[in-house]
C-alpha cells in the first residue's frame, strides 16, 4: 500500500540521492567566453610587450628655411638717392642695386678734368710754337697762373662748404642725428682741401720762378708737361673709379630680394644693409630646398643623432587634422650654438630671441620626405596633408624619435627599481 502511495518517478530519485548517472555542469559558456577573452587579452598584451616598440619623442621649435639669405650693404657713406630694387625682384650678381651721392668726389673730378685741360693745352702750346719769344711764354705763364688763381679761388670755396658743413654735422652728432664718423669724414676731406690750396699755391709760386728760367731746353719742357698729363689722367682714371664704385652700388650674389632694409632719401653708411636677398637657385616654391631648422635645449642635444626619424609641422596647419611632415635628421651640431650664429642661420632678430629664452640650444637640421602627389609636396602622416603651399621662413614645431624599443625593457627596469633589486 505504501508502493501505491509514492510515484515511480519519487521512489528511483530516492533510491539514487547521488545523481551518479548525471553530468555536473562545472561552469556556463558565457564563463568560458569570459575566460577565453581574457586569456586573449592577456597573450596579446605578452606579445606586444616583447614584439610591439615604443617611441620615445623629444620635442623641438625651429623654423623652415629655403635657402641662404644674405644681406646687401653699402659700402660708402653718403645720400640714397635711388634704391633701384623692389621685393621679389631678380637680382644678378654685378647688377647696380643703388645710387648714393658723393658730390665731394665729383667736385674732385671736375678739378682733375680742368687741370687736364689745361695741361694738354700747355702741352699743344709748346709743340706749336717752340721757342718763341719769352713775350709769348710770359703770356702762357700768366695763364697758367690765372688759372691756378681759379683753382685756389675754388678751393677756398670749396673749403668754406666743407667748415660750414663741419659745423651743421658736428651739431646733428650730438644730436645723436648721425654717426661721428660722418664728422671725421667731413675733417678729413678739409684737410684734404687745405694740402690742395697749399699745392696750388707751390704752383702758384712755381709760375713765378719760370719767369727766370725761361731759357730752358724745350724739349725738357715738353716732357716734364707730358708726364704731367699722365699723372693727371692716371688720376682722374682713379677718381672716376672711385666715384663709380662708390656711388654705383652692386650686388656681390644672385637671387630674389625678400625685404627691403632702407630707403630712397636717407643718409647711410659704410656698411648699412640695404636690403635681403636669398640666393637665385633657392628661390621661393622651389620645394627641394626646403628644410627645417631646429633647436632643442641642450640636456637633450646629445640624445638626437644623424639619420633619426622626426615628424614636424608648420604653425600654418592643425597637427590635429593633418597630422606632421615626415623627415630625417641630417645634422646636430657638436656645441650649442651661438646667438650670432643662429642669425647667420635664421637672419630673424625677434625670432633668435624668442628662441635663446630656452636656454643654450643644439641646432638640428631635417630634410623632408618628398611626395609628388601631395599638394604640398611633402610626405604627410595624413593620407596627402594639407592644400596649401609650405613657405620658408615659417616657424614650425615637431618631435624627434631618439629610441624605440620593446615595452618589456621598460616594465623589468621599473620593476627592479620598484622591488630596489639594483
Amino acid at each position: 500500500m505504501a508502493a501505491g502511495f509514492f510515484r515511480k518517478s519519487a521512489l528511483e530519485k530516492l533510491s539514487t540521492p547521488e545523481k551518479l548517472d548525471q553530468l555536473i555542469k562545472v561552469t556556463s559558456p558565457k564563463g568560458w567566453i569570459v575566460l577565453i577573452t581574457i586569456s586573449i587579452i592577456l597573450g596579446t598584451g605578452i606579445a606586444w610587450s616583447v614584439f610591439g616598440e615604443v617611441k620615445t619623442k623629444l620635442n623641438v621649435v625651429g623654423v623652415l628655411l629655403g635657402g641662404e639669405i644674405y644681406e646687401v650693404v653699402s659700402i660708402s657713406n653718403g645720400q640714397l638717392v635711388n634704391l633701384k630694387v623692389e621685393t621679389g625682384d631678380l637680382v644678378n650678381e654685378g647688377d647696380i642695386v643703388a645710387v648714393i651721392e658723393q658730390p665731394e668726389l665729383y667736385s674732385q673730378i671736375e678739378e682733375v678734368k680742368a687741370s687736364l685741360i689745361e695741361r694738354k693745352f700747355d702741352l699743344e702750346q709748346l709743340l706749336s710754337f717752340g721757342n718763341q719769344d719769352s713775350q709769348i711764354q710770359s703770356e702762357l705763364i700768366q695763364q697758367q697762373r690765372s688759372t691756378i688763381e681759379l683753382q685756389i679761388l675754388s678751393e677756398n670755396k670749396n673749403l668754406t662748404f666743407l667748415e660750414n658743413q663741419l659745423e651743421t654735422e658736428k651739431k646733428l652728432s650730438e644730436q645723436g642725428l648721425i654717426t661721428n664718423t660722418q664728422v671725421v669724414n667731413t675733417q678729413q676731406q678739409i684737410e684734404i682741401s687745405k694740402n690742395s690750396i697749399e699745392q696750388l699755391k707751390g704752383q702758384l709760386v712755381q709760375t713765378s720762378s719760370k719767369k727766370l728760367n725761361l731759357g730752358f731746353d724745350l724739349e725738357q719742357k715738353i716732357n716734364i708737361n707730358k708726364q704731367r698729363i699722365a699723372e693727371t689722367e692716371r688720376r682722374l682714371d682713379q677718381l672716376q673709379d672711385r666715384y663709380d664704385l662708390q656711388t654705383n652700388i652692386r650686388s656681390s650674389y644672385s637671387g630674389v630680394v625678400v625685404e627691403l632694409l632702407t630707403e630712397a632719401g636717407v643718409i647711410v653708411g659704410k656698411g648699412t644693409s640695404l636690403f635681403k636677398l636669398k640666393t637665385q637657385n633657392q628661390v621661393p616654391g622651389v620645394k627641394e630646398n626646403l628644410r627645417g631648422v631646429l633647436y632643442i635645449p641642450s640636456k637633450d642635444g646629445k640624445k638626437i643623432k644623424e639619420g633619426m626619424e622626426a615628424l614636424i609641422v608648420p604653425s600654418t596647419v592643425q597637427p590635429q587634422e593633418y597630422g606632421f611632415m615626415k623627415a630625417k635628421v641630417t645634422y646636430v651640431s657638436d656645441f650649442p650654438v651661438t646667438q650670432r650664429g643662429m642669425m647667420m642661420t635664421v637672419n630673424n632678430d625677434q625670432l633668435v630671441q624668442g628662441l635663446l629664452s630656452m636656454g643654450a640650444l643644439f641646432e638640428i637640421y631635417v630634410e623632408f620626405e618628398k611626395n609628388p602627389n601631395a599638394y604640398s609636396g611633402f610626405e604627410w602622416t595624413s593620407a596627402q596633408g594639407p592644400e596649401i603651399l609650405i613657405n620658408e621662413g615659417t616657424s614650425c614645431m615637431g618631435k624627434i624619435t631618439v629610441k624605440s624599443e620593446p615595452p618589456v625593457t621598460i616594465v623589468v627596469p621599473a620593476l627592479k627599481k620598484f622591488f630596489d633589486l639594483y
